[in-house]
């Protein structure tokens, strides 16, 4: 999904856009984890500027240990050390048209509507970010030079909690998911003031308000036409997707 939303890039012989990365994150294996490493480390940089692709999961309390965040910590001192003309993005959740069963909001529809059980932790929450916006934003980024040599946290706020996001899917769906409850998980916070300055100075758009995650959800999983149109402030000039 990543790789396609930035397919424009690849005229480009000057920036390398490195989307590699897994399927399922919660049951990825060391093997996984070092093709990632080999194949970065098999791309030429030289003249070329690096863009990777890391997560927000980073800040979650409760992912800390996990094998998925220790290998994204390590490849991000990995891009760092392989050259200075690098831009990581941390991406949240991402939400769009994608087969992939693993992502979050498809593993919940495919759930809901094949009516198997969901684990749901009750204090966890998700950030949501459409896959249209961030090829948007981040592509105004790579374009202008903005972050270059630097981490930025992309992510819009605030975060859903995930029995309100299951309770929307359900509600989307129009089905009722077969919850099986854990008291675990937790809610965190993503330091993203540098890209909000971004989006609503260097880009003129509206800071979306509200519980925008919802209006994601409804844009890719509501029956069509969707209820939710395009993510806040996209405009005739501004579509969705446009690069």
């Amino acid at each position: 999904m990543v790789a396609r939303a930035f397919a424009a890039f690849q005229v480009d012989p000057a920036i390398l856009i490195f989307a590699s990365g897994v399927s399922n994150s919660s049951t990825a294996t060391e093997a996984d984890h070092r093709r990632e490493h080999d194949l970065l480390d098999s791309q030429p940089l030289l003249g070329r500027r690096l863009v990777y692709f890391s997560t927000c999961s980073i800040y979650d309390p409760s992912l800390t240990n996990s094998p998925y965040i220790r290998h994204k910590r390590a490849m991000e001192d990995h891009v760092k050390a392989c050259t200075p003309d690098h831009t990581i993005f941390r991406l949240p959740n991402l939400v769009g048209h994608t087969p992939n069963p693993h992502t979050l909001c498809n593993f919940l529809r495919d759930r809901i509507q094949a009516n198997e059980p969901v684990h749901l932790q009750t204090r966890a929450c998700r950030y949501l970010m459409d896959i249209d916006a961030v090829a948007l934003a981040c592509g105004h980024m790579i374009r202008n030079g903005a972050f270059w040599g630097q981490t930025v946290n992309v992510c819009i706020d605030p975060s859903a909690p995930l029995p309100q996001l299951l309770q929307e899917m359900e509600r989307i769906l129009g089905r009722t998911a077969h919850r099986l409850e854990e008291e675990r998980g937790a809610c965190y916070e993503v330091e993203n003031a540098s890209f909000k300055q971004f989006w609503t100075m260097e880009m003129g758009l509206p800071w979306p308000t509200g519980q925008h995650w919802q209006r994601v959800l409804a844009k890719y999983y509501a029956p069509r036409p969707a209820a939710g149109g395009p993510w806040p402030g996209a405009t005739a000039d501004r579509p969705e997707g446009n690069l």
